[in-house]
């Protein structure tokens, strides 16, 4: 029981010190009742740039990268709902479609209480669900990391999950061992990242309880074949703002070849592929693209 305090308290000691670095703070806000977290921060004198992170994922995965911009953009980092510090209901509908909705509301709800008129926003992942906000939301440019939407090729993980076949055993949603969150770091990124065993050893004993809302919150998102439920391809053709498309070159999660797809479906895009990164370049890559975001919002 010690152990695990101590891990605790190291894991948090670290955080504070990344939302220190990125000059950030946690606030809360409550949407249809429930209470949705969000790190807020930066230069709050300048333009906003809101950001959401992917699925069972949290706001601090921007942390090293967005403190490369505290200065350029008053930042805001949520926390969807059923991840991180945010409620998490178990009967909540996690389809895209009805988290967009949800996040609609929220990101309204924010710009009311900050008086907000205009905004850029940023999406990786599942957070790729910003595109079903871009015609609803006074957005200004958006950028797209490593995101959903379009399947042009399976991905070592749609390939892993077709073999599997059951969400209840696929490794990447049962985080209860050390060896099973190392193995998703590894795939995850091109680099396994060093991590400290107390933060492993913490992490294990904040995500394995969670198992069976990560597992139902997948399940919203793949068909009967294992596959992505979602093509928003219609919905990503459409859109009508300036938009960056970020990409790890060796992403397992998400084939590269969707980053192509996407230039192509969006009028006004630009690419960047990042050669040696896997799904996380935000994490891998923080000042290349940090330094690529500022160039492009200008």
């Amino acid at each position: 029981m010690l152990k695990k305090k101590i891990n605790k308290w190291l894991y948090e000691k670290v955080f504070t010190l990344l939302k220190w670095q990125a000059n950030v703070k946690l606030d809360y806000i409550s949407v249809e009742g429930y209470r949705i977290a969000y790190l807020e921060g930066g230069n709050t004198e300048k333009k906003t740039l809101i950001l959401i992170h992917g699925s069972n994922d949290e706001k601090e995965s921007w942390l090293m990268m967005v403190g490369h911009l505290k200065k350029q953009y008053h930042l805001i980092l949520i926390d969807l709902l059923g991840c991180g510090q945010s409620a998490l209901p178990e009967d909540f509908d996690y389809s895209l479609r009805s988290q967009a909705s949800f996040l609609e509301k929220t990101i309204k709800k924010l710009m009311a209480e900050k008086n907000i008129t205009n905004f850029h926003l940023a999406g990786h992942s599942m957070g790729g669900l910003v595109v079903l906000l871009a015609d609803k939301l006074p957005i200004d440019k958006l950028i797209l990391i490593d995101t959903m939407g379009i399947t042009v090729k399976d991905s070592y993980y749609i390939k892993e999950s077709m073999k599997i076949g059951d969400i209840t055993k696929l490794p990447w949603l049962n985080l209860c061992s050390k060896e099973n969150l190392k193995q998703l770091m590894k795939e995850s990124n091109y680099t396994s990242p060093y991590i400290p065993n107390f933060m492993l050893e913490h992490m294990v004993e904040k995500m394995c309880p969670l198992r069976k809302l990560m597992q139902k919150k997948f399940a919203y998102l793949i068909d009967e074949n294992m596959r992505p439920a979602d093509d928003l391809t219609d919905e990503i053709k459409n859109i009508k703002q300036e938009t960056l498309i970020l990409w790890g070159k060796q992403d397992k999660g998400i084939d590269v070849s969707s980053a192509y797809k996407m230039d192509e479906l969006i009028e006004n895009s630009k690419l960047i592929v990042y050669d040696g990164s896997g799904h996380y370049p935000h994490v891998e890559k923080p000042k290349d693209v940090a330094r690529d975001i500022a160039l492009f919002l200008g």
